[in-house]
């Protein structure tokens, strides 16, 4: 968010994490753990992490789940963390009302601009594209505009695209999707597959050429971490190497700082533990390096 790193210089990468969120009104009713709003909490909780080695985190928080820009770049600028911040959109039933009307040039030209210019009128620029499914049987009409934005604006700026699908659900199709769109597979990490841990399904998705997001680490209602250990190395004996990790804590409960846990800092422990220092080295440190690097394109006007 600061700036262009290299991607050599991320260090320890958590893949898909919330720093700062606000959720429309209705979800929080439902559920008020969802709202991460104190950028004081978060700064102390990036700090957490860094003195347990980490060195870069990509905030997926989208502006349909509350985008604060200017927030989060006041967090990373106080961070010795580098921060990767994301465009794009959540799932399509945070969308705001009307979105389902913006024509599709529309809405890749906002994300090229996140990418390429600032997001919310900040200097900080995005570095990862987000899409998202809110349904485990098929893609909304409107989810699939958005999709097609998603696409056009990766074509347009290089950012590489990460998923959001509903309890590990139609990742295949995602896939599927943005191949159709011109998007190569390699520049499409399929987020939150251990909650879908069907052998044939992960396979299916690393033959097509897409990453893998492990991102639920040590939340055992979806999945014990022993099945995550070994549908991973399951994966890497056959050949497919495209495995990145996270927690995806974008809860207070799940963060250190709040008074939760594991945070940030315990998810490095557990996949340090469990898959070893070989493994871990490549999950957390070269993949992201290899899957996030890219060209920024400059604003022209």
């Amino acid at each position: 968010m600061t700036g262009d790193v290299s991607a050599s210089s991320l260090g320890i990468t958590l893949c898909h994490e919330h720093l700062l969120t606000r959720p429309p009104q209705w979800a929080l009713e439902v559920d008020a753990d969802l709202l991460l709003s104190d950028p004081d909490k978060a700064a102390t909780e990036l700090d957490t992490y860094a003195a347990a080695g980490g060195g870069a985190l990509v905030e997926m928080t989208t502006t349909d789940y509350g985008r604060d820009a200017a927030a989060l770049l006041g967090v990373a600028e106080r961070s010795d963390v580098r921060v990767v911040a994301a465009t794009g959109y959540q799932k399509g039933i945070y969308y705001p009302d009307g979105l389902h009307e913006t024509p599709v040039e529309d809405l890749a030209s906002r994300m090229v601009e996140d990418v390429s210019v600032g997001m919310d009128g900040t200097r900080a620029r995005a570095g990862v594209i987000k899409f998202g499914t809110c349904r485990t049987d098929r893609i909304r009409d409107d989810e699939g505009a958005v999709l097609s934005a998603v696409a056009s604006a990766h074509l347009a700026s290089g950012a590489p695209i990460s998923t959001h699908t509903q309890a590990g659900t139609l990742g295949d199709v995602q896939l599927e999707r943005f191949v159709d769109a011109g998007v190569p597979p390699a520049s499409v990490l399929i987020g939150h597959v251990d909650r879908n841990l069907d052998p044939g399904y992960l396979r299916a998705m690393a033959q097509g050429g897409a990453w893998l997001g492990f991102d639920h680490w040590t939340k055992s209602k979806y999945a014990e971490d022993d099945d995550r250990v070994a549908q991973v190395r399951g994966l890497l004996e056959a050949g497919h190497d495209r495995i990145m990790v996270s927690g995806d804590l974008g809860r207070p409960s799940y963060q250190l700082a709040h008074g939760g846990g594991p945070g940030f800092s315990g998810i490095l422990e557990t996949v340090r533990g469990r898959l070893g220092d070989e493994i871990a080295d490549l999950v957390l440190v070269r993949n992201p390096a290899r899957f996030f690097a890219f060209e920024p394109v400059e604003a022209t006007s």
